[in-house]
């Protein structure tokens, strides 16, 4: 993938001691975030990659409540923290040929909140697309709210009118927030029935939902450059093998 690296943040991270300073810079291939004032703000998740003692430093950063330098391609330098109770997870990414990296992937406590079931009187759920099908499941999801794919527009408009959509920063993803309660939602669904703006679906069973999954989709460019390579290298060894002998008699 030529070039993706440009396509990667950064986290900056300052560890300031008794007589030394340490700063720590890893890559960013993931971020959720919003902004309180100009520069300084809340972050959400944050997904980086690196060495493992670097890695390690920012897991106590995160844990510890500490402020990080977010840079992003299109993103303004934000300064922010994951704020209290925020769950990291660490794993290893294991490439033939190189030393392993470390990977890192911490959420704040109210994007944990937005799972199904959690939070049932929560006012904000942080979603990581705007996609209208997307938003209208997560948000059933989580509040248990009895909806089917096609009100997936109605939603979306119901949502802008109201200015209960606002998009939030994002890398590698287009994130938002959803205000409302269940109480509010329920409340909207039952005008638009009586309205008939809306309408349950005359079939039974169970609902079937076509998500997008562009957070977790690698870029259609880079897969098509990445082919474009490896069938560039093959080639090359194949006529390699096929050459005639250059060794003289």
């Amino acid at each position: 993938m030529k070039n993706a690296h440009e396509r990667f943040g950064v986290v900056e991270y300052t560890k300031r001691m008794k007589d030394t300073t340490t700063r720590i810079r890893l890559r960013l291939d993931r971020f959720i975030g919003e902004v309180d004032d100009a520069r300084n703000g809340k972050a959400h998740l944050i997904s980086v990659l690196g060495g493992d003692s670097d890695v390690g430093a920012i897991w106590a950063a995160v844990i510890e409540q500490n402020l990080f330098t977010m840079e992003a391609p299109g993103v303004e330098p934000l300064t922010a923290t994951l704020g209290e109770g925020a769950q990291c997870f660490r794993g290893t990414i294991t490439i033939a040929g190189h030393k392993p990296i470390r990977h890192l992937v911490a959420i704040s406590a109210e994007l944990a909140k937005t799972r199904p079931g959690a939070d049932p009187a929560g006012r904000r759920t942080i979603l990581c697309d705007n996609d209208p099908t997307f938003v209208l499941y997560r948000i059933s999801q989580r509040f248990g709210l009895p909806v089917v794919p096609e009100w997936a527009g109605w939603f979306n408009k119901e949502l802008n009118r109201h200015g209960a959509l606002k998009p939030l920063i994002g890398l590698g993803c287009s994130p938002v927030l959803v205000s409302g309660t269940k109480k509010l939602f329920l409340k909207w669904i039952r005008l638009a029935l009586r309205q008939k703006r809306i309408e349950v679906p005359d079939r039974n069973g169970p609902v079937s939902w076509n998500l997008a999954h562009s957070f977790f989709q690698i870029n259609q460019s880079d897969q098509e450059e990445e082919t474009r390579q490896e069938t560039s290298e093959e080639n090359s060894a194949i006529q390699a093998e096929e050459a005639p002998s250059c060794e003289s008699s």
